[in-house]
């Protein structure tokens, strides 16, 4: 079972409660690596700009 060194969380926990145990689960649980790029590949954050326009031209 792959845990976090840092905090001893394991991904099932992380898979059954939702919660994370730490900041370093997602650099330390190749599950978790794994699901969260699946999740987010290729999509970038850019923020909220002033004047709410977001980014977009």
């Amino acid at each position: 079972m792959n845990r976090c060194p840092y905090c001893n969380t394991s991904f099932e926990e992380i898979r059954q409660t939702g919660f994370v145990g730490c900041a370093r689960c997602y650099q330390e649980i190749d599950e978790l690596k794994t699901l969260v790029h699946k999740l987010y590949r290729g999509k970038k954050h850019r923020g909220k700009r002033a004047g709410g326009d977001n980014g977009r031209v």
